[in-house]
């Protein structure tokens, strides 16, 4: 029974829900104890187990990867590298920008100017078409900002990065 101070905060109701007999809880969860012997039986040791495999099975089973699905993560990868120029005597960079993502500039277009003789002379860096400049002279993060700098400043150290 409940202390006599509880017993008046329940009003005469039982603190907890009535108990079944155990008996009648053993009969709805399968009556049967996993000690017993014909559960015992049944069992067998993992080393018996036919599921088990080695690894090098389990690895056979798995299918290659297709061409495709390579070629589609190939083109997701994310290539980065970095261009030095020296604007000098008035030159141009010649690259159309877009500025649509506020963090960095899109190449529109590359024109004649700075840009175009890096690409002559480096064809495997070259800046193309949808290219993206992230960062200039170490400065990132703010498209206006980055077009400050190629205006400002004489020696350019790009990050161009081709998603």
């Amino acid at each position: 029974p409940p202390p006599p101070a509880a017993a008046a905060l329940f009003r005469g109701r039982r603190a907890h829900a009535p108990r079944r007999p155990v008996s009648r809880l053993l009969l709805k969860m399968g009556n049967k104890c996993c000690a017993a012997e014909e559960v015992l039986a049944a069992q067998k040791d993992l080393g018996q187990a036919s599921v088990l495999r080695k690894a090098s099975e389990v690895e056979e089973a798995l299918p290659a990867p297709k061409a495709a699905e390579k070629a589609e993560d190939s083109k997701k990868s994310v290539k980065e590298w970095i261009i030095n120029l020296v604007k000098s005597g008035g030159k141009r960079l010649g690259v159309d920008v877009d500025l649509i993502d506020g963090v960095s500039l899109q190449i529109e277009s590359v024109k004649e100017g700075l840009i175009e003789e890096w690409n002559a002379a480096n064809p495997d860096k070259a800046l193309l078409k949808d290219d993206y400049i992230i960062a200039v002279n170490g400065r990132r993060g703010n498209a206006q900002q980055l077009t400050e700098v190629f205006k400002n400043e004489g020696n350019l150290e790009i990050t161009v990065q081709r998603r």
